[in-house]
Formats: structure tokens, sequence, C-alpha cells
């Protein structure tokens, strides 16, 4: 996709000088004519004659509408990223209250297994109690039976008439007494605990359709989580499926201008950075104001002077580290207003990448600031302005740059780095840091060296 959008915007630069120039040359022999051109675009002077000039302008607009790009996808893939912790928080929540759920569930389980043991037990208890009485009600009805066998109308009468004296008449009755009474006792009792133990069996039948509803009521509150978790890991994924677009939409964007890019690069056309003042000059550079480096007089950076007002550009795409401002505009030759930095004025840090270097770069003295800590700019974005904040007698940004060795950025912005990169100032031992002399990282540069004009 980005690789249309690159062609269009070439086709764009190459059409648009043309626009009122166009001119036709007819043939003298014959009806065919030839078109020409009064001046190429910029692109085919590039592409085409090498000229440095062209490039430097074509790999501006096109590097220029690269960042925005790239710049806008950064800032949805951050956007996408943190909704992402937002969702990953909820399924972590809900995945918390469905194992409490299931917690409730397993110690719900438990209590049901308990009660239907406890149930199976009384109803084995009841049916051998059952067993019981019907084995005596069956004793009894034997007895009755074998009663009824004799030729005699009454057995019982039989027996207690064949009595040989009234006392063993007496005897026999008090015994048949007994044998029915404690029939009667043995199943008065056995049919007592049959109803008791069914009235247990039914308290425990009660208590366990109590567990039961609420055993069916935690599962389905587990559901819910369960399904709510869900949701949230499909939203999960969809997010990650639109940050793995952006990432390969940023990679298409960063590859869409190789050929470009080769062309420039085979010209030695500094790609690595751009000005950050345009339209300024030089006032002072690097090291110090009057070529007496014993004398004190130390000048760490270079100052880009310029109108009040003038835009200042990030030299490559990083990381903001410090953008302390409230500084008035103008300040005056000896002013102390300025944090980290004595007299900076309104000042800005920022470490960036290129190429596996990291660079540390500082900016003083500026009237308006439009970064704060943390921010992550790309090459060419507006950081603030030129003034005339803290120590200072007109408006110019004075511009340091510290070269803080080789690596990825994120490993150096984890470090602590005081206002000088660790580099010194004010003292020769700024000077025996720099980096021309073949000192190792932390070390200082010379802006002029990296930094095209504008």
């Amino acid at each position: 996709m980005y690789r249309k959008i690159l062609s269009i915007l070439l086709i764009v630069f190459m059409i648009l000088p043309l626009c009122g120039k166009t001119s036709f040359v007819y043939a003298e022999d014959d009806d065919e004519y030839e078109e020409s051109y009064e001046e190429k675009s910029d692109y085919d002077k590039c592409i085409e004659d090498r000229d440095k000039d062209a490039c430097r302008v074509v790999y501006k607009q096109i590097k220029g509408e690269e960042n925005k790009n790239l710049k806008e996808i950064e800032e949805k893939i951050k956007a996408s990223e943190g909704e992402m912790e937002k969702v990953a928080a909820l399924v972590a929540e809900y995945s918390r209250k469905a194992q409490s759920y299931q917690d409730d569930i397993d110690n719900l389980k438990v209590q049901i297994d308990e009660l239907i043991v406890r149930i199976d037990d009384l109803e084995v208890q009841i049916t051998d109690n059952e067993q019981k009485v019907a084995d005596l009600n069956q004793r009894v009805l034997n007895r009755m039976v074998e009663a009824q066998k004799t030729m005699h109308f009454n057995g019982y009468l039989e027996f207690i008439l064949q009595s040989k004296s009234f006392t063993d008449m007496l005897r026999r009755v008090y015994g048949v007494e007994a044998i029915v009474s404690k029939d009667k006792n043995d199943r008065e009792e056995l049919l007592s605990i049959i109803e008791q133990l069914n009235k247990d069996k039914k308290e425990l039948d009660e208590a366990k359709a109590e567990l039961d509803i609420s055993y069916a009521e935690v599962i389905a509150k587990q559901a819910e989580q369960i399904a709510m978790q869900e949701f949230y890991e499909s939203q999960m994924a969809a997010i990650q499926e639109q940050i793995d677009e952006m990432n390969n939409e940023r990679q298409e964007i960063e590859e869409s201008y190789a050929e470009l890019k080769d062309v420039v690069n085979s010209l030695g056309i500094n790609t690595e950075f751009v000005a950050c003042v345009h339209n300024s000059w030089i006032s002072a550079t690097v090291w110090n104001y009057d070529n007496n480096f014993l004398s004190g007089a130390w000048h760490l950076g270079v100052d880009y002077a310029a109108s009040r007002g003038t835009a200042i550009h990030a030299p490559a795409s990083g990381v903001i580290i410090r953008a302390n401002g409230g500084c008035s505009d103008p300040g005056y030759l000896g002013s102390y207003e300025g944090e980290p930095l004595s007299g900076g004025g309104n000042q800005v840090y920022m470490m960036c990448e290129v190429d596996g270097r990291v660079y540390g770069f500082i900016f003083f003295h500026l009237h308006d600031i439009y970064v704060s800590y943390g921010e992550l700019v790309f090459q060419d974005d507006v950081i603030g302005t030129v003034g005339s904040s803290g120590s200072s007698t007109g408006p110019h940004c004075h511009i340091e740059m510290y070269y803080l060795g080789k690596g990825k950025l994120s490993e150096y912005l984890n470090m602590s780095w005081n206002s000088t990169f660790f580099c010194g100032r004010g003292s020769t031992a700024y000077y025996y840091h720099r980096c021309e002399d073949g000192n190792s990282a932390p070390c200082i540069l010379n802006p002029e060296y990296y930094l095209p004009s504008n």
C-alpha cells in the first residue's frame, strides 16, 4: 500500500514542476512530434542526474511524509498498547473471579458428595430396619398360620387348656403374653427408628437440594465470568492483530523509499541528521570564544542565530529526556535562569538512535517548548522555537551534541544522565572528552560536522 503511495508522491513531484512549462516541438517532415520539458522534476534530477540539491529536496519531502505517517502509526500503536493493557487487566480480573467461583464450586461439590454419602447410609439403615419389621411381622404371621393348622378352634386356647395345673396355666398365659408383648415392642421400636431415619433423610435431602441450587448458581456465575474472560481475550487478539497490521504498515513505510535513500547515500548526502534551525547562521562555534582554551571561556556547542520564534527541528528520531521551561525571554548576559544548566534558559534534552549508535542533544535559550519529558519525536519534528532566554545577548539556539555509545536507545534511556552526559563542563575535562581525539563514549562532538547547513 505504501509503495503505491510513494509512487503517487513521486509522480506528483515529477508532474508539479511541469505544470505551465510544457511545449511541443513538431517534426518538420511529418506529423509526429516529441514532447520536451523546460525543466526536469527534482526526482528525475536526483535519480537520473544524481543532482545532490534535488536529492536533498526530494528526500526531505518524502522523509517528511514518512515521518508524519510513522508518527501517526506510533501514536496509534501506543494507544492500542494502552488499550491492550486495560483489556488484559479485565481478562485477569475475570479470570480471578472465575477461579474464585471454582473454589466455591469445589467446596460445594465436597459438601454435596458428603451429603450423598450420608443419605445413602440412611437409606441403607431404613431398608435394614424395614426388613427387620417385615421379618418380625412374618414371624407373627407364621405363628398364627401354624395355630390355624390344628383341628382345634384355637391353638392359643388349646395351649392354655393343656396346662397341668393352675400355676402351669398362668405360666403359659404369661409366657404367651410376654412373647406377643416383645414382638409388639420390637415392632414399635423399629417403626420409631424408621420414622427418625426418614426424618433425618428428609432433612438431608432438603439440605442437598439447597446445595444443588447454590451449586447451579455458582456454576452459572462462573460461566458468566469465563464468557467475559473469553470475550476480552478475543478483544486482545483483535487489538494485537491491529498492532501487527500497523507494524507491517510501519515496515512498508520504512522500505517504501529504499531506492531514493540508496541514491542519496551513494551521493554522500547526510541522511542521518537534518538541519535543526532553518534560515540561521552560526554566530559562535565550539570549543571556546577567544581561541584560548586555558582561559576558561568554554563554549560547548554551536550557536545557530535566527529570528525569535524560528522553528527548532529534531535532528533525528528519539525521545525527550528533559524539557524545562518557565524562563523569561529575553534574558540577559549573566542570567542564572535555567534548569538543569544555570544560564541555559528554556532548554530541551533528547536522545536518539541512528544506525545502531546513540546520541545526546542539548538545546538552550528557547522561547517556546513544544515537547515534554518522555515524548517520542521523529526526525524534523518541531520541538520548540528560537529565543533568547537565560544568559543570552540575542535570539539563537545553542546546540550541543554527544556520542553515548553503540546499542539500542532503550538501553541508554534506562541510565541516569547529567546535564552534560558525563562529559564535564566549564573545565579542561570537557575539552579532553572530545570524540575527535579518540576518546571513548561518552564523548562530545562538534555539531557542525554532523548537522547539515540550513
